[in-house]
């Protein structure tokens, strides 16, 4: 699966911070920044595959034309039916569906996470709990290469591009609340 590189436009700074760490835990995309107006979005876009413009941003469908000129995928994120043709999702829908339009390769692959280790868990475990990995190695009484051979395994098994992915992948589909 290839990760689409994002970046999220949204009208308000800590919406578009909330929505880009939604999607980081989503595998397939991997948030590169965040914009409040039109010239951000352009500029921090045309680096991006793909961006998630708020319908009600001042300048959104500017920001949308310049950015599909440079071949960059642009979802419009607002209330459903306020659409042109354009992709769009709704403010109501889960980050899921967001990443899904964001990356259309998606939708295709069923999602499918390999099993851990019983030492993979406890790795992912530590690690959601917030140590570092020579604080997880620490507590294991294993190397520090040895915690990240088993990250590069977890994140290659879960098919996402980092830790926080991992993490947020495994706890939704394990039932949530609580770590590996």
């Amino acid at each position: 699966m290839t990760a689409y590189t994002v970046v999220v436009a949204y009208r308000e700074a800590m919406l578009a911070e909330g929505i880009a760490a939604a999607l980081s835990r989503c595998p397939g995309v991997v948030p590169v920044g965040t914009a409040t107006t039109p010239t951000e979005t352009i500029r921090m876009g045309g680096r991006a595959d793909a961006v998630a413009i708020d319908v009600e941003l001042p300048g959104a469908d500017r920001a949308a034309s310049a950015l599909r000129r440079l071949g960059v995928r642009v979802v419009f994120l607002g209330p459903a039916g306020s659409n042109d043709g354009s992709v769009q999702v709704s403010t109501g829908a889960r980050a899921a569906s967001l990443a899904s339009a964001l990356n259309p390769g998606l939708a295709a692959q069923p999602h499918r996470t390999a099993p851990l280790t019983r030492r993979e868990r406890e790795v992912l475990g530590l690690t959601a709990q917030g140590l570092a990995g020579k604080q997880v190695a620490r507590q294991l009484g294993i190397s520090h290469k040895t915690v990240e051979r088993h990250k590069t395994k977890i994140f290659s098994k879960l098919a996402v591009p980092n830790a926080a992915a991992a993490v947020g992948l495994y706890l939704s589909s394990h039932g949530g609340g609580e770590a590996p």
